[in-house]
């Protein structure tokens, strides 16, 4: 046989094998409840690169997938071990014969999205105090003026334009700040009869937000589960929530989205204050700009570092995590603190390391817009850098484990996927996405990325049809 027919020979043996890999997909969308979905399928040998599933590489929306790009680029822009502070300073005069300062406490936020989060009690609940127990030292025992709130280290709007009305006023749909508090979400705690259709009370909130109005118009249901959703758009103490929540309930909480963190961080700082024996006769209120003016330092309380941070972003979902570190991606990348900045750098990124960005068109850091759009292949190409790379153990470590922990604490159970899938989810209204590694029953290690958009089905049918694809790439 010549040279040249033997090549072609090969070349078509070749283009069958990626075709039938291309294809081998397409009989889990034939459903009817499928014919108008659009999905996006990649996976490679994670030790090799070489190609084992593929689909057409259509632009999908991620939804929280999008947080595996973020993770990937703060860990190389801003590195495993960069952490975020948080500072206390007082300025004024000081008189030491009566412990009276005549001045200021400034709190200067630097975008910590973890200061006082219920994810790191451990790490931060003695920040405070000790402030305290410092000003006390240095002989402060009255303070006559006021809490000035910096916000200049991220001062602009907290919620990214693609947002939607109804997720906003929610716990997931929390906005940055310079100073967060508390994971920026507090807590509604309801009791409701036994009688359908009743108005549940409100028992208590917590933390405490001083002139917090609630509009209620939560009735009680035999459904199961929280189907409320809160209203308010940042900075408003006005907040309106709808839906149900169970009937026959002693505390039944909700989360939603604090109004305004700084002011309630402000509010508790004051309070320790109080607390521990200052006298403290001013308020708190925010500035927009360093008013440079002299001052001494208190204290800083440094946040985790990042390699620690993305856990809980990643296995939990945090939006808010996510948000801070693409302004500060911004920050590192061009000296803005911008969402803007942030993604410019996304694109950078994808450059200098030769991933496929074809198709990619980021909106916010977490995934929670709509105007997300990336493709399977973008995603484990991305997921290979970090494989081949020295974070492959912190990016990993991060993941949730299928029937173990995180979003997939509840997922693949009693299958051979349990346990051995690692990877994070995305879903919203008619979108759900998966992207992670796996090992298969030949021991492969397999990365791998699934997006699905626009589908007719129920959320338990989406998952078994997840689980009926990762099944036949273990399977394989």
């Amino acid at each position: 046989m010549r040279p040249l027919s033997l090549f072609f020979l090969l070349f078509c043996t070749l283009l069958q094998s990626l075709t039938a890999q291309k294809n081998s997909v397409g009989h889990f969308f034939n459903a009817k409840n499928l014919s108008t979905a659009s999905y996006c399928i990649y996976a490679i040998d994670a030790r090799t690169g070489d190609l084992l599933i593929e689909s057409d590489q259509k632009s999908l929306s991620s939804a929280s997938v999008m947080k595996l790009f973020t993770t990937a680029v703060a860990l190389e822009i801003l590195g495993p071990d960069f952490t975020f502070s948080t500072s206390l300073y007082y300025s004024g005069n000081f008189d030491p014969q009566d412990g009276t300062l005549t001045g200021n406490l400034i709190l200067r936020g630097g975008g910590d999205p973890a200061f006082y989060s219920s994810f790191f009690e451990d790490h931060y609940k003695d920040c405070m105090s000790k402030w305290v127990a410092y000003l006390k030292k240095s002989g402060i025992r009255k303070i006559k003026g006021n809490l000035l709130l910096d916000l200049s280290a991220l001062g602009q709007a907290s919620i990214p334009g693609g947002w939607a009305w109804d997720d906003i006023g929610n716990y997931y749909g929390a906005g940055v700040s310079a100073i967060t508090y508390q994971d920026n979400l507090y807590n509604i705690h309801f009791s409701s009869s036994k009688t359908f259709g009743v108005k549940p009370a409100i028992k208590s909130i917590d933390p405490e937000i001083p002139g917090l109005i609630l509009d209620n118009n939560v009735t009680s249901s035999a459904e199961a589960g929280d189907h409320t959703i809160v209203y308010g758009a940042p900075g408003s103490m006005h907040q309106t929530i709808e839906g149900t929540i169970p009937a026959d309930q002693t505390d039944f909480v909700i989360k939603a989205a604090m109004p305004d963190p700084p002011q309630i961080a402000g509010h508790a700082l004051i309070k320790k204050l109080k607390e521990e024996g200052i006298d403290f006769y001013g308020v708190a209120f925010k500035l927009a700009e360093d008013d440079k003016s002299p001052r001494t330092l208190v204290g800083t309380q440094l946040s985790p570092p990042l390699k620690d941070l993305i856990v809980p972003l990643n296995k939990e979902s945090l939006n808010l995590y996510a948000e801070h570190l693409l302004c500060e991606i911004g920050r590192k990348y061009s000296g803005e603190p911008s969402r803007a900045k942030g993604l410019e750098a996304y694109h950078k990124f994808c450059l200098d390391k030769g991933i496929d960005s074809r198709g990619f068109f980021p909106a916010d850091g977490s995934g929670l817009t709509r105007s997300n759009a990336m493709t399977s292949k973008m995603i484990v190409e991305t997921m290979k850098f970090l494989y081949d790379g020295p974070n492959r153990m912190i990016f990993l470590n991060a993941l949730p484990i299928a029937g173990v922990d995180g979003t997939l604490r509840n997922s693949f159970k009693g299958t051979p996927l349990e346990k051995n899938v690692t990877a994070k989810t995305g879903s919203m209204a008619h979108v759900r996405s998966i992207a992670g590694l796996m090992r298969s029953k030949s021991n492969k290690t397999i990365l791998f990325a699934i997006l699905i958009n626009n589908f007719d089905l129920k959320s338990k049918e989406v998952s078994k049809l997840l689980e009926s694809m990762l099944l036949s790439f273990y399977n394989d």
